[in-house]
């Protein structure tokens, strides 16, 4: 589970930019974030990644739109959804 959260992070900060614009990107993550920390299993939580990880594929071109303030609510966004999956997958 340790791997997922990794790759949560790392789907996440290459593709931060120095733009503005990017509220779309974060509100998504966010959301990402909250479905997560709704999961009652691991199941639910790998679903959520992959759904996540799916998006980030699909709209990349929103990266391009993020300036430091949306990298840095991305970061939240990010490590409280690795919390929660973590949880999740250690039976926290």
């Amino acid at each position: 589970m340790k791997r997922l959260a990794f790759l949560l992070l790392a789907a996440t900060l290459p593709s931060l930019a120095c733009d503005s614009g990017g509220g779309e990107y974060v509100k998504k993550m966010e959301e990402f974030a909250d479905k997560a920390c709704a999961c009652k299993d691991a199941a639910c939580a790998t679903k959520v990644a992959q759904e996540q990880a799916d998006w980030l594929g699909k709209n990349t071109q929103l990266a391009a739109k993020l300036d430091a303030k949306d990298a840095e609510k991305i970061g939240a966004a990010t490590t409280k959804m690795t919390d929660c999956v973590t949880k999740v997958a250690t039976g926290g």
